[in-house]
């Protein structure tokens, strides 16, 4: 043969692995509302960026049901492109083959992908919709593919792994999945589940739909196992280009900042109008957060799941910075199972990738009660005790209205080695709420009292005067009272300083993976 015989041929095999499932299983897709894997790539990757990996992979399979079957690049599209201009790798899971599902080949891209990734310090986002192993070529041989599970956790903390459920995701797929930093899902289209309803209905004799069994609102709202919902699949483009802003690369390189039109010294009126007059009235601390981060810079992270707890990405001044704060609207704020678990995920995020911590604390603490107690929110609140503990990024801990007891540790109280503590003049302080305090510590003197009421009264009014934020300033426990409006300058330069460390000659380090 010539070489443009040869030539002729190439372009021939590429041709038809681009043409991925065919034309009637791609405009099933469409019709479906859905792209294809290859469509993700061009909406994700800068145009002409994209290089594919293994595109004239197919599959390994000798047996009768895989005989003269075509699978295009195996069902997987692999490669590196660049996204807002910095180096990505991308896996995408092709359901116009086979359903996405897993053969060999399929499973080995997916491997090399995540090595190389490693290797060459590289974020890795897998855009997922694949029904797990192929039954044609795994049934009675074991899938390998399990192992691979160790390579992904692996790479956790070296360079951000981002998982983005756009439909259907049984079996392995939706395992990998569960095991990302950060896992978006796609409204009304996306699934996770260990196995899908036909699976189920064979297991349990339960008859469920996909959204019910592992849709958005189950595992953005109820599980936790997602991240973030998104309302199309465009919108969870956006989100992913969005997120990857905020961090570095890999953990060898710091975040990256930008210029911010946003003054750093701005005081914003409104702070000094959003606490209610009542002690007991809630409030949105978001309102609180968007008034002194950089205007329009804060993502939410988990908004849907644990609501009383806040965490999110934005930026003061243009740095990166990671967000951690109570939501009085929900629970007033109380630290329950699920909130503690969301904050200390997004903790060990901020510290893999160097990000700064700041804190607005308003919380009455670990939440009680019998529910509470059979969740595990003790051991749930140490745990974020022990994220902190190991947390080498500068933290900022500014108290709005109430910090008590192991609560007000969690949310990175005295004593965790901040660059700054400050609180409101709205402050409360205790080891437990005033009037919970008195009822414990004088029960047996309120008991004998002809009107308990009265003392009871009497001994709060007593306890209060050491209850505020002045006996704390004057014992130094914290930095310094502010007037509200100087919640964002005093962030900034207290941020700025913090920063200066990284200007010490050695190179940021891994420091540890992020675990589910």
């Amino acid at each position: 043969m010539t070489i443009q015989e040869d030539l002729k041929e190439l372009e021939q095999r590429r041709q038809q692995a681009l043409e991925m499932g065919g034309a009637e299983k791609v405009q099933r897709q469409h019709q479906q509302g859905k792209l294809t894997a290859r469509e993700r790539i061009d909406l994700l990757c800068d145009s002409g960026s994209f290089q594919e990996y293994g595109l004239l992979a197919t599959h390994q399979s000798h047996r009768p049901a895989m005989a003269d079957k075509l699978t295009p690049a195996d069902g997987v599209i692999t490669g590196f492109g660049h996204i807002d201009g910095r180096n990505a790798g991308v896996i995408a899971e092709d359901f116009t083959v086979m359903g996405g599902s897993e053969g060999l080949t399929h499973f080995q891209k997916k491997v090399r992908m995540v090595e190389i990734a490693t290797q060459e310090k590289v974020p890795l986002i897998w855009l997922l919709e694949g029904s797990g192993a192929r039954a044609e070529e795994f049934i009675g041989e074991g899938l390998p593919a399990v192992f691979h599970h160790i390579k992904i956790a692996r790479m956790s903390g070296i360079a951000p792994q981002i998982g983005v459920v756009m439909g259907p995701s049984a079996g392995d797929s939706s395992l990998v999945g569960s095991l990302l930093e950060f896992i978006i899902m796609t409204k009304g289209t996306a699934m996770m589940a260990a196995g899908g309803p036909p699976v189920v209905l064979t297991a349990t004799g339960e008859e469920i739909s996909k959204e019910e069994l592992g849709g958005s609102k189950i595992h953005c709202e109820i599980s936790g196992v997602a991240d973030n919902e998104a309302i199309n699949e465009k919108d969870a483009i956006r989100m992913t280009k969005q997120y990857l802003s905020y961090l570095p690369s890999n953990a060898y390189e710091y975040p990256p900042s930008i210029h911010s039109n946003d003054d750093p010294k701005r005081m914003d009126e409104e702070l000094l109008a959003i606490l209610p007059e009542h002690f007991k009235q809630p409030y949105d601390m978001k309102r609180i957060i968007e008034c002194v981060v950089d205007r329009e810079s804060l993502f939410e992270i988990k908004p849907k799941f644990a609501s009383m707890m806040i965490t999110g990405l934005a930026r003061m001044n243009g740095h990166p910075v990671g967000i951690i704060a109570n939501q009085p609207l929900v629970h007033a704020g109380a630290i329950t199972a699920k909130a503690a678990q969301k904050q200390r995920h997004f903790i060990d995020l901020c510290v893999a990738y160097h990000i700064p911590l700041i804190f607005f604390v308003d919380t009455p603490g670990v939440m009680t009660g019998p529910t509470s107690e059979k969740e595990g929110a003790l051991r749930y609140g140490l745990a974020v005790a022990y994220a902190l503990a190991w947390a080498d990024v500068p933290k900022i801990t500014v108290v709005i209205r109430k910090a008590f007891g192991f609560g007000g540790s969690a949310m990175c109280g005295y004593g965790a080695k901040q660059t700054l503590t400050v609180a409101w003049p709205t402050v409360d302080f205790g080891s437990l709420p005033v009037q919970g305090g008195v009822q414990a510590s004088s029960a047996a003197e309120l008991a004998a009292s002809d009107d308990p009421e009265q003392l009871r009264h009497q001994i709060e009014e007593a306890y209060k005067k050491y209850c505020g934020p002045y006996p704390a300033a004057g014992h130094f426990n914290i930095d310094d009272v502010i007037d509200p409006r100087e919640t964002r300058p005093r962030i900034i330069r207290a941020l700025e300083l913090a920063l200066n460390r990284r200007s010490v000659p050695a190179r940021p380090v891994m420091r540890h993976g992020v675990m589910p």
